[in-house]
């Protein structure tokens, strides 16, 4: 070989590590590049395994890290080529025994969250097995905090390059996850100070059911005593849970318990979180207020019979005859009275509501025939105004106990909306139908829907749905959904709105079978 070829050999090879040198280097790059910017584990794992990905050929790379102060451990498992469960398991059993010989307090597999990818066969006629397989420990100072490992089923030898590559990846990851635990740990801290200040009791519950948050105003309102906070598998099962808790010592109090589930963008659950208020002087308030609501709708009752009565008189011809004028105006007053009864009548029913002293009595009844009962009441309104009333029954609904003049009031309330809120040329439908141990019922509009920021306060006492794009929508008293709810409640059924704005509305309750 001349001196001209030994040159343009050695220049190939300068320029082929030249160029695998760059490659390493970007990768580095950009693993540095886009791990300086993650503050969670699983995207940190996810930035980490990706890039081993492209230097290094495996069939699973897995990953190990002691996460929050070591009472939990996240491993992540890469499968990049399909594999059989059986190597996924050995894998993962060695990763955890290597990381268990490397630490001085080992983990336990109840503290490891599992996150899986890729493909898993059968094991059934496989013959596959690890042939070359090796690990780096990850440092957070001086601490080994975790592990990577890179395994195939194929005799690799890795070059010292990917080797050295692969060790310079392990360092910045130890570099980033001290960084994310100070970070974390940082942000944890300035959480703590803020839920302990907070006036608002806190307790919050992880993924297992196990108490993290149980701040000082949560402390003072129930003590030690997590069993008032009632059953964590219900809470689970329900999504969200609001009751109240009544407490005598050290003196009588009643906290306000909210609790609801946390997930994360995948749906998985993080825990359980409860925030506790003492509502007793609001509970007080709304009594005085139920009281005197209560009190005041009877005594108005009297004088206002009263007045009917002296205007049926005058209406009948006993004080003499009337003229027409005469008539018209005792007519509008009459109705006026009639408006009043009925706003009266409507207040002293959701004071029994709140106070639980309704009356309902059950009786085994067909709903079918409550309904088109009320269909019937509405038929001749519906029609002046350019509105088609229908009906939608099921065939098999069977006989349940409810009280018929109650779910009648609820009936008329509901059908009576829809009739006021849809415009002519519009369509009001009344469903029913068996649906498991309940049999539900819908009454369904096309009228002007109601607006998104309405929907979750539309059963509180006295709201009114905002005016909708300024049209002018009859107004009532604000109770008679409330009341509707009040009912249906102590039936034990539920009652729910849907609605879509310009679209119309669909508001559905159940009775138990």
């Amino acid at each position: 070989m001349t001196n001209i070829d030994t040159l343009v050999e050695e220049n190939k090879r300068l320029a082929q590590e030249l160029k695998q040198r760059l490659f390493e280097l970007s990768i580095l790059y950009d693993i540095t590049n886009s791990i300086s910017y993650t503050l969670n584990y699983d995207d940190f794992l996810r930035i980490i395994m990706n890039s081993l990905n492209k230097f290094l050929d495996y069939d699973i790379c897995t990953s190990l890290i002691i996460l929050e102060e070591e009472k939990k451990a996240k491993m992540c498992i890469h499968i990049a080529h399909s594999l059989p469960i059986r190597i996924v398991e050995e894998i993962k059993r060695k990763v955890i025994n290597t990381l268990r010989s490397l630490r001085a307090k080992p983990i336990t597999e109840d503290q490891i969250t599992l996150d899986l990818k890729g493909d898993i066969l059968n094991d059934e006629g496989s013959y596959q097995n690890i042939k070359s397989s090796f690990d780096v420990p990850l440092f957070a100072g001086d601490k080994v905090v975790g592990l990577l490992n890179v395994a195939s089923t194929k005799d690799i030898a890795y070059s010292d390059n990917e080797i050295k590559l692969f060790y310079t990846l392990a360092t910045q990851a130890s570099f980033s996850i001290e960084k994310l635990q100070a970070v974390l740990a940082g942000e944890k801290s300035k959480m703590k100070v803020m839920v302990e200040g907070m006036s608002e009791g806190v307790v919050m519950f992880d993924e297992q059911d196990k108490l993290v948050i149980f701040n000082a105003a949560a402390r003072e309102m129930i003590g030690e005593n997590l069993d008032l906070l009632g059953s964590l598998e219900e809470i689970r099962k329900v999504q969200k849970k609001s009751f109240d808790i009544h407490l005598d010592k050290p003196y009588p109090r009643i906290i306000n318990s909210q609790a609801m589930c946390i997930k994360d963008d995948e749906g998985k659950s993080l825990g359980i979180v409860i925030l506790l208020k003492d509502v007793t002087r609001e509970r007080e308030i709304d009594q005085m207020k139920s009281d005197f609501i209560s009190v005041v709708s009877h005594e108005l009752r009297t004088p206002l019979t009263a007045l009917k009565g002296a205007i049926d008189n005058l209406l009948d011809g006993i004080a003499g005859e009337l003229n027409q004028i005469q008539k018209e105006c005792l007519l509008v007053s009459k109705r006026n009275i009639d408006r009043l009864n009925r706003m009266i009548s409507e207040l002293l029913d959701i004071s029994r509501i709140e106070a639980g002293k309704i009356q309902i009595n059950k009786q085994p009844t067909d709903i079918t025939g409550l309904i088109n009962e009320v269909l019937r009441l509405f038929q001749d309104m519906a029609e002046a105004s350019g509105i088609i009333l229908g009906a939608e029954i099921a065939s098999d609904l069977p006989k349940i106990n409810l009280d018929p003049d109650k779910i009648t009031q609820v009936l008329t309330n509901l059908v009576g909306n829809a009739v006021k809120f849809t415009p002519a040329g519009g369509r009001i439908t009344v469903r029913a139908g068996v649906l498991k141990d309940f049999i539900q019922v819908d009454v369904i509009d096309t009228g002007l829907g109601i607006p998104h920021q309405d929907l979750e306060k539309i059963f509180d006492k006295f709201y009114q749905v905002s005016r909708l794009g300024g049209s002018r929508t009859p107004k009532g008293t604000g109770l008679g959904l409330p009341i509707c709810k009040g009912i249906v409640e102590r039936h034990g059924g539920r009652i729910w709105v849907e609605s879509e704005l310009g679209k119309g509305s669909k508001f559905s309750f159940t009775l138990p079978i």
